[in-house]
This record gives structure tokens, C-alpha cells and sequence, in this order.
């Protein structure tokens, strides 16, 4: 089939090139350019020289092949059978032959924001046109398609249901169902305003005023529990007040009592003001001054024990045994622990030392006093170097690793918009840009001149392609427009532009 775009102006046309064994239906032609159909795109026919075009508007309308890519919602399914629907029952009013309209996904256009579809009536008597089942062109949609998974999916069930059940498909049973499918929302909104009316009658009302009084009527019962709980707790410190007045009637053993009930019972200051006595009084200053002896002692006891820490022997007397770990290590005298450093060709004992590690002072000894002994100790062998030529080697593998990483670079398509220098990322096969936000990858919503779908950035095998998508102002490629639908392969530092909006391509 003979079929390319063209550009004039705003407009974008599908363009079919009439051959000369075409045999035209001029009744079919004559009712599609006089009139403007619902569902059919308009159509013009023009003759140059001896060459016969029939021309169809698709300005801002795309196919549906690309309207069904990713996800599809509900609206876009609705839209599309419904358009192709009112195409078939427009054309048999017009006395149009069913059979002269294309169904083909490529040849099916529709408006991303309202989903109105239009098909194209190909006015030519050819055999390939005719018999067509209609309601497997529906089934092949159905099941081809990627439905949205975050909304209820109900519609696709009962298209699919009917589709299947029905033996002989008939468009106006099918445009009915499509109907009630499209109306199901229409009830959903109308019952709020039916359930507001139901509740006005009062009798309703008068229900749950009688179920408050049998509510109040259980909590009262409670609150009487809640007091018997309180009278239950009030009369244990009265119990308790004759204990403590046992220890009056005995003055001249009053200090005895007052050391046995102060483990037993604490006055506070909050008992004090509560049950004041003499004897309470007592009581409490008793206690106070206990306390106040506690802390004495506990002040005095870690004074002693810092005074006595100092005393430990930190360094090893030559002729004397030393039972802490010193941080030196003296010729010809034995140690009872590991010394801080071994001493050639003598023994160390090696099973005492961890019997005294927990000392603290060990921790500051080996830094101070190590580099004394190593001096002494150098002149004997000069194979000391060994440490730093294992950071050398160690340095040399890590600078290896690195170096083998950095040569690698990320491929990473984006657009940079010139306008802010903002970076958009191509994330997708097939990126869409435009204005509509719920059909687009990339919304551009400040600038009027972009068409709601306006243009794709295709992603296929490691090259990147631009189509224009039927847009009304187009797009230019380093300043060239390009055809409508046709791929143009964009290279790194490529200038694209999308109606008046300048964008440069980027891939890494």
C-alpha cells in the first residue's frame, strides 16, 4: 500500500497515491470529501499532472499502534473501540462500504488528551478489503494489548466475555456494551445523593438517641468501683500509724527502735507533711543524717584507693622479683610475666601473661619505652625493612585495580534543554515528549507551541532515533525539518528543536 506523510503548514496528511489499476469509488470518494464524517479522518482529493493523491488530516493525532504502547487505561480502550464503532454505523449511513476502511493500528488515529479516534475510508474496489471479521480485529487488540494494572480491570473481562460468547458479532450489540462500560461511573457519583435522602427521615435519628442512655447507664456502675478502689488505699497509712507510736511509750530506748525502723520503713519529706508527728520527725532527721554519713564514707573509701595505685612497681629492680608486668626487660634477672620485649636467647614465659592483663597501666608502658630497645637491637641484623616494602606492594595492587576501572565509560542518553539546562534523561525505548502530562514520558507545560504528543526519542540496538509524531509546528534536526513519522538517527552533540524549543541531544 502506498501510503507516506506529508507537511503542509500546521497540517500533517497521510497521503495514498492512487495507481493507475486502482478502480476508485467515486459514490464512496464523493461522500467523504463533501461531508465531514464522524469517525472518518477528512479526505481531500488532489491530481498533479497525471497522478491522483487522496489525502487524509491527521494533524495532532497519533496511531494507535503508538497510543497502545506501555500500559493502556481505560479511557484510551474506550475511546478507540468507540471511535472505530462510530466509524463502521457513520459509514453505512453515508452509504459507504465498510469493507473500504482500514483496520490497521498503523491507519488509526487518535488525540492523546480526549482519546477521539478517527479511521480512513480508502475509496478503492480491491478483493484484500473485503470479508473481514470484525470481531476478531477486537479480539487481536484484547489480547495484544498491555492493560493498566492500577485501576479495575472489569472492562477487559466483559469485553473479553462477549467477544467470546457471542457466535455472530453484531457492532450494535458491541456499542451498547461499550456504553454501559463507559457509564458505569455515572451510578458510582449518583449514590451519594440517593443515600442523603434516605437518612432524613427522623425515625432513624431516634435510634441511636435511646442508645446513649443504655451507654451511660453501664458507666455509671463503674465509677462506684473505681471509689471502693480509692477507700481501699486510704486506710493503710492510718494501719500504719499506731506502729509507728509503739516506739513513744519506751523514751529511754528511743535509739534502738530508730536504727531497726530505718531499714524497714523511709520517711520522706512528702510522708512528713502528710502524717506530721514528733516521732516522724525524728524519724526523718534520723534518716537524713544517715544518709549524709554514707556519702562521707563513700567520699574517704576511693581517696584510699587512689593513694594506693601509685605504689605498684612500674619499672623491674635488678636482684628483686617483680609481680607486675614492667614495660622493661633486664639481662641476667628472670621475670615472672611476659616482659614488654623478648630479649634474645633468653626463655618467656608465656602461659603467666594473660593472668595479668587486665592491669591498666600496661596500655602506657609499651609506648613510651618500646623505641629504647628496638635502637639497641638494629645494629645486630639490617633486615628490618620488611614492613615498608609490604605497603609498597600492597599500594602497588591497589593502583592496578583503579586504573583498570577509569578507561570505562557510562552511555547514558539525555536531552539538555538550552532554554534552563535542564537534563532529561531517556529512560525509555520509546521516550514521548509533549504537553499532554498523562500521556508523556517529558511534559512540557510553559510553551504553547508543542503539540500534546510531539515527538518520540527511540532507543534500538545502540542508536537513537527522533520521530515526529504528527506535531502542528514540527521538529528540526541541526536546522532541517523532518518528515512526520520517519525516523531521523541523532548522533552525541546532535541540536534538536520541537516547534520553536531547542534541545541538544546527548549520550554520554
Amino acid at each position: 500500500m502506498k501510503m507516506s506523510f506529508e507537511n503542509q503548514g500546521t497540517r500533517t496528511y497521510l497521503v495514498y497515491t492512487v495507481d493507475e489499476t486502482d478502480a476508485i469509488d467515486s459514490m464512496s470518494l464523493g461522500m467523504l470529501t463533501n461531508n465531514k464524517i464522524s469517525g472518518l479522518a477528512q479526505t481531500i482529493f488532489t491530481q498533479m499532472d497525471a497522478t491522483k493523491y487522496i489525502k487524509y488530516d491527521v494533524s495532532a493525532k497519533i496511531s494507535v499502534r503508538q497510543f497502545f504502547t506501555g500500559p493502556v487505561n481505560k479511557k484510551r480502550l474506550i475511546g478507540v473501540f468507540n471511535g472505530i464503532a462510530d466509524a463502521m454505523l457513520s459509514a453505512e449511513d453515508y452509504m459507504i462500504d465498510v469493507n473500504s476502511i482500514l483496520l490497521d493500528l498503523d491507519y488509526i488515529f487518535a488525540d492523546v488528551s480526549s482519546c477521539e479516534t478517527v479511521l480512513v475510508c480508502l475509496p478503492v474496489i480491491s478483493d484484500d478489503l473485503s470479508n473481514r471479521d470484525l470481531g476478531a480485529f477486537f479480539k487481536q487488540i484484547m489480547f495484544t494489548t498491555q492493560f493498566d494494572q492500577t485501576e479495575n480491570c472489569d472492562h477487559v473481562a466483559k469485553i473479553i466475555n462477549y467477544l467470546n460468547s457471542s457466535p455472530v458479532f453484531s457492532l450494535i450489540d458491541f456499542k451498547k456494551l461499550l456504553d454501559s462500560i463507559s457509564n458505569v461511573q455515572t451510578p458510582v457519583q449518583s449514590q451519594p445523593s440517593v443515600v442523603q435522602v434516605q437518612p432524613q427521615p427522623q425515625p432513624q435519628q431516634v435510634q441511636p438517641q435511646i442508645q446513649p442512655t443504655s451507654i451511660q447507664q453501664t458507666v455509671v456502675p463503674q465509677f462506684p468501683e473505681q471509689k471502693t478502689v480509692q477507700q481501699v488505699f486510704i486506710p493503710q497509712p492510718t494501719q500504719q500509724k499506731p506502729v509507728e507510736q509503739t516506739p513513744v511509750n519506751q523514751p529511754q530506748a528511743q535509739t534502738v527502735p530508730v536504727q531497726t525502723e530505718i531499714p524497714e520503713k523511709k520517711m520522706t519529706m512528702m510522708g512528713l507533711l502528710m502524717h506530721y508527728n514528733k516521732e516522724n520527725a525524728e524519724l526523718y532527721k534520723q534518716q537524713k543524717a544517715a544518709k549524709k554519713a554514707e556519702k562521707a564514707q563513700s567520699k574517704s573509701t576511693p581517696a584510699q584507693k587512689t593513694k594506693k595505685q601509685p605504689k605498684q612497681t612500674e619499672f623491674a629492680i635488678p636482684g628483686q622479683q617483680t609481680s607486675v608486668n614492667s614495660g622493661f626487660a633486664i639481662p641476667g634477672q628472670q621475670t615472672s610475666i611476659n616482659p614488654g620485649f623478648a630479649i634474645p636467647g633468653q626463655p618467656v614465659p608465656v602461659q603467666q601473661a594473660p593472668e595479668q592483663q587486665p592491669v591498666q597501666p600496661q596500655v602506657q608502658q609499651p609506648v613510651v619505652n618500646q623505641p629504647t630497645y628496638t635502637q639497641p637491637q638494629m645494629p645486630q641484623g639490617q633486615t628490618m625493612n620488611f614492613g615498608e616494602t609490604t605497603v609498597l606492594s600492597s599500594a602497588g595492587i591497589g593502583e592496578t585495580t583503579v586504573l583498570g576501572v577509569t578507561p570505562a565509560i557510562q552511555i547514558q542518553p539525555h536531552l539538555i534543554r538550552l532554554k534552563n539546562n535542564e537534563k532529561i534523561n531517556v529512560d525509555k525505548p520509546s521516550f514521548r515528549i509533549g504537553k499532554e502530562k498523562s500521556f508523556v514520558d517529558y511534559f512540557i507545560g510553559d510553551n504553547s507551541a508543542i503539540s500534546r504528543s510531539h515527538a518520540n526519542i527511540i532507543s534500538r540496538d545502540g542508536e537513537y532515533f527522533v520521530v515526529d509524531t504528527n506535531s502542528m509546528n514540527h521538529t528540526y534536526v541541526n536546522g532541517q525539518m523532518i518528515q512526520s513519522n520517519a525516523e531521523m538517527k541523532i548522533d552525541h552533540g546532535m541540536k534538536i528543536r520541537f516547534a520553536n524549543e531547542d534541545f541538544e541531544f546527548r549520550v554520554y
